[in-house]
């Protein structure tokens, strides 16, 4: 998928990149520096991403740079979760957006094709967690059609999901 972005601009292109490439090993870098610094540490249910998390065909890893070849500006990973009780779920993993790029819709843009991406996988529901230390995180989602779950934040976070429709 390579997906010129009319909402921010010609020069802004999405694509699902493998997990292992440069892209979202910079994304995920990123993503997680910034987590030890607002919280000051990476809990270690949050170490231990692999490529067979994001790879397809359990999951999707989208990143957006500056045209095709340019500089990884964000990203994205989807992951199936693999449950018979559960069926069609899959997790967002590591929403990252570099600071100087922020405010331009551009994780706005990466929310919208990852929910497509999760069609094209097969999903019909979609889940995420996110901390009381990221606000602006919590305002995409609860303005995006993010449903909150009920939980107490200062345990385990915010917890969102979200019914995948079928655009057909």
């Amino acid at each position: 998928m390579h997906r010129p972005s009319p909402a921010i601009g010609a020069g802004l292109v999405l694509a699902r990149e493998p997990y292992a490439s440069e892209g979202p090993q910079c994304v995920v870098a990123q993503a997680e520096a910034e987590i030890v610094v607002r919280y000051g540490f990476l809990h270690d249910g949050e170490r231990g991403l692999t490529a067979a998390m994001f790879d397809p065909p359990a999951g999707a890893f989208l990143v957006a740079r500056a045209g095709a070849a340019g500089p990884p500006l964000g990203g994205v990973g989807l992951r199936t979760i693999d449950s018979a009780s559960k069926p069609g779920l899959g997790e967002v993993r590591r929403l990252w957006v570099h600071p100087d790029q922020r405010g331009q819709g551009i994780a706005r843009e990466l929310m919208l094709a990852l929910e497509d991406t999760g069609r094209d996988l097969g999903l019909t529901r979609l889940r995420l967690v996110t901390g009381g230390r990221q606000p602006e995180a919590v305002a995409l989602y609860e303005s995006s059609g993010w449903q909150p779950v009920d939980g107490d934040p200062a345990k385990v976070g915010f917890r969102f999901t979200k019914e995948l429709v079928s655009t057909q």
